[in-house]
């Protein structure tokens, strides 16, 4: 039970930080196509993310800091942290694991995205 509301409250501390990166992002690059606020959150997430493991896999810690951090507050400010720390992983395995892997997420993922977009549109014009 302690885990799970370690989760929570660092979920809904990183949902907040997502939806003020956002507005400042926003406020800041108005007129860019390119800087959105889900760029600038995965750019940093995936730092911030990085740092994290780093910390995590050099010193003493405790399990629940580490719970609370990576799983809650990361997971929940940008789950691109985790695509990219999969992917850090899967480069001491093999470049063709980490190709594999990136092609299928991104593939995959956008595909799935649109089949779903496209699945509403045949149920609303039903």
């Amino acid at each position: 039970m302690t885990t799970t509301l370690l989760i929570a409250a660092g979920g809904a501390i990183g949902a907040v930080l997502r939806y003020l990166t956002g507005l400042v992002v926003v406020r800041t690059f108005r007129s860019s196509r390119l800087i959105t606020g889900t760029v600038v959150v995965n750019i940093l997430g995936c730092f911030l993310a990085g740092l994290l493991l780093g910390w995590f896999s050099h010193s003493v810690h405790v399990a629940a800091f580490q719970i609370f951090f990576m799983t809650g507050v990361m997971s929940s400010y940008t789950t691109f942290s985790t695509f990219a720390l999969e992917a850090l992983v899967l480069i001491k395995h093999s470049i063709r694991s980490v190709l594999a892997y990136l092609v299928l997420q991104i593939i995959a993922g956008t595909g799935a995205a649109a089949f779903g977009f496209q699945c509403m549109e045949w149920w609303t014009a039903l």
